[in-house]
């Protein structure tokens, strides 16, 4: 009854909100960066939260905690204000990591033990509690949203930690299980829309910052909520494994720009996905591709929660360390690639107009 009663109303909210998007200006169009066709509606991520605010105050479906929904609805507003008017990027990380610091001292979720770690026992943060809660959020938050590039890859990135989570917590009886639900629903009737036929009945939207920033944030509340404390689901590095590829692209992404000496946080084409596009997979392929790479560290992830905490970082490094080789080798390969294309045309020119010189 609860899933079919989210279901229908995640439905409803979610068609109110694509036909309000373009009276209200809220619509992304194509550039030389986005590749999609006509004015698309931002705004799935309102969808989403309204459907949560819907559940939480019509259902009395309890969030984690009280003050974690309400910064996660600041957050939403500057996520939603950033759709309409693009906010800096250095203000808008600032923006996260001060939601961050927030959730660990107001919110009542924060990294405080991260794990047997280096071997020697549990690390507890102490006074670094609070920063690396909020370099987390901050950390996260802008990594789903850098990844949002093609049609579903930060909707499913985002609905894979979150129902694993969903899954242990049922498994367990955790009573905040339903809260997880609440997000999965709206995310899968996201995804209907966003890679559906885009017809009347299913048109096409995009989540937005609105979207891909606040749930950013409330994935990362979720992995601190599961992984801390006496009822804990999942180990503190666990986590990682959860959001590798995010993570992954994001820090691979920024070592690509810095090498090129290009701002970090500035937009471009040199994420994973735009490397996959670029070696002639199509946007679908490229999709799966991902998922497939995601729901492998996932399950890595958990099948290492058997060893030590150190030697499951440590393998997670050396999947980082090959991800980074694969993503600067792409890079290096589509700049040959360019280098060649270029030189067969100038070559092509120099024979067209040898040919025209020796017909005169």
């Amino acid at each position: 009854m609860l899933l079919s009663t989210l279901a229908i109303a995640s439905f409803i909210i979610a068609r109110l909100c694509i036909a309000s998007a373009p009276r209200l200006g809220l619509v992304d169009h194509p550039d030389t960066r986005k590749r999609h066709v006509g004015a698309i509606p931002l705004s799935g991520g309102i969808g989403i939260f309204l459907t949560i605010l819907f559940g939480t105050l019509f259902l009395g479906i309890a969030p984690y905690t009280l003050p974690m929904l309400v910064l996660a609805f600041l957050v939403f507003l500057v996520g939603v204000v950033d759709d309409f008017r693009h906010i800096h990027a250095g203000a808008r990380l600032l923006i996260q990591f001060g939601a961050g610091a927030l959730l660990a001292s107001y919110g009542g979720i924060a990294i405080y033990n991260v794990g047997n770690l280096l071997g020697f026992g549990d690390i507890h943060l102490l006074m670094l509690s609070v920063p690396l809660s909020a370099l987390a959020v901050a950390g996260l938050s802008n990594a789903y949203n850098m990844i949002d590039g093609i049609d579903g890859l930060a909707a499913s990135t985002i609905a894979l930690p979150l129902l694993v989570l969903f899954i242990l917590a049922t498994l367990a009886g955790h009573p905040h299980a339903s809260f997880l639900l609440l997000m999965l629903v709206p995310l899968g009737v996201f995804l209907v829309f966003n890679l559906g036929p885009d017809n009347a009945l299913l048109p096409k939207m995009f989540l937005g910052d609105g979207g891909s920033i606040t749930l950013g944030f409330l994935v990362t509340a979720s992995l601190v909520f599961f992984s801390q404390g006496e009822q804990a689901l999942i180990e503190p590095v666990t986590a990682l494994w959860l959001v590798a590829v995010p993570l992954m692209d994001m820090l691979a992404t920024m070592l690509r720009r810095k090498r090129a000496g290009r701002p970090l946080m500035e937009a471009d084409r040199s994420h994973l996905h735009h490397a996959l596009l670029d070696r002639g997979m199509g946007p679908r392929r490229v999709l799966l591709v991902m998922l497939i790479h995601a729901v492998a560290a996932a399950i890595t992830g958990l099948l290492l929660e058997a060893t030590p905490a150190w030697f499951s970082l440590f393998c997670y490094f050396l999947l980082f360390f090959g991800h980074c080789v694969f993503v600067l080798r792409s890079e290096r390969l589509a700049k040959a690639a360019l280098t060649a294309s270029k030189a067969a045309a100038n070559d092509a020119l120099h024979l067209d107009s040898c040919s025209e010189k020796a017909a005169s």
